[in-house]
């Protein structure tokens, strides 16, 4: 029995490793970190987090030092996400995400604990 499951086991990785949507995604994530105007986004919606985080710190929630910083993570993410390179990789990771959950869902939902409400 145990060779037949590392057979199987050997047999999914190999139709994961090859199937077209992770091939695609897998391409996708290459292209992220080869688009220079992306890395930049990426760097200022980092400094604009961090300031925020800080702003929270010192400052707290309510505060308006503390609400600027909130605006210009927000902005600073927005663009990031609004870059074509890192919308791309956003639609095809969430692909991939729902062929590992329903994977996850037939190998391994017969070993969870049901809950009430629970329709599987």
């Amino acid at each position: 029995m145990e060779e037949n499951l590392i057979k199987s086991l050997n047999e999914l990785k190999d139709a994961l490793t090859n199937d077209p949507r992770v091939i695609a995604l897998n391409e996708a994530e290459q292209s992220l970190y080869a688009d220079p105007a992306l890395i930049e986004l990426i760097k200022k919606k980092n400094a604009a987090e961090e300031d925020y985080q800080l702003a929270l710190r010192i400052y707290g929630e309510k505060d308006e030092k503390t609400k600027e910083k909130e605006k210009a993570l927000y902005i600073a993410k927005l663009q990031m996400d609004e870059n074509e390179t890192a919308k791309k990789y956003s639609e095809l990771y969430i692909v991939v995400r729902d062929l590992y959950i329903q994977i996850d869902d037939v190998i391994f939902s017969p070993f969870r604990k049901k809950t009430i409400g629970d329709v599987r």
